[in-house]
């Protein structure tokens, strides 16, 4: 459903590839997630459509039909029950003109330094992946006493491998200033060669898409990694020519259990055009 949100998705045919009846289904569905299967696609289609208000200049008629919405009335109405605000009202509280000065360009958080950006271009690669639901102060990384992290320790020592075998990778599904504490999405996972084993329940399997991204190189406490995020987003990238891709930012984190929380080095990937 996730990879699927421009199309349109026939509910039924969801709950055939689950094996469950469509009653059974959606019940299931409901009380896991707290919302029923139509009211879930349509938020995240309007949470993303309030991610791209937010970091792009596209004419918000032509974002409503990327949404599935036939006008800007209709979009306008669930954007205000599901956001809280109009779309331009949203995109209007987010896309304010700043004024730079010359010290403004060179202020960087703790933990950051000029040197620390490059562009890349990234081949497409997989991970195996365990799913946090919730803010992201709780799991803002690959923290050692984390139920995530012990679970992807517990599939290495299944597989037999060596933790340089594979790189931790993080990706924040959802941006913290759009989507309900409660409903955040963060999946933590490893990299992995051909994959020959089932994988134990609880884990999943994604992509991360090929592309050009700004890497960023924090060293610091995972808990400050909120912050690092909201001053790229909201400072750092209105003094760029760059502009954001309208999909998920992931983390590779370099030394993940690291005891010493201020050495940890963390490779921040934004997708840009």
């Amino acid at each position: 459903m996730e990879k699927q949100l421009e199309d349109t998705i026939g509910l039924n045919q969801i709950a055939f590839f689950t094996g469950y009846s469509d009653w059974h289904f959606h019940r299931l569905f409901k009380s896991i997630q707290g919302e029923n299967v139509k009211e879930y696609i349509r938020r995240l289609r309007l949470e993303k459509a309030a991610y791209e208000l937010k970091i792009t200049n596209f004419p918000i008629l032509e974002i409503a039909l990327e949404a599935g919405f036939l006008s800007h009335e209709a979009f306008s109405k669930a954007f205000k029950r599901v956001i809280g605000s109009t779309p331009s009202e949203f995109r209007k509280k987010y896309q304010k003109k700043k004024i730079f000065s010359t010290k403004d360009h060179q202020t960087f958080p703790d933990g950051l330094s000029k040197f620390g950006f490059q562009i890349k271009t990234i081949s497409s690669f997989t991970i195996a992946y365990v799913r946090h639901i919730g803010s992201y102060e709780e799991l803002p990384g690959p923290l050692p006493e984390s139920k995530e992290v012990i679970s992807i320790q517990s599939l290495i020592l299944n597989w037999n491998s060596l933790y340089s075998n594979h790189k931790w990778i993080g990706i924040s599904q959802d941006d913290p200033e759009i989507s309900p504490k409660g409903k955040i999405r963060f999946d933590l996972g490893i990299t992995f060669g051909p994959l020959q084993k089932l994988l134990p329940e609880g884990f999943g399997i994604q992509t991360i898409p090929a592309g050009k991204y700004l890497q960023i190189r924090y060293q610091g406490n995972y808990h400050n990694l909120p912050n690092i995020y909201n001053w790229i987003l909201n400072d750092y990238f209105r003094t760029t020519p760059w502009k954001i891709k309208n999909q998920p930012p992931w983390e590779c984190y370099l030394n993940p259990l690291e005891k010493q929380a201020d050495k940890r080095i963390t490779d921040i990937y934004i997708p840009i055009c």
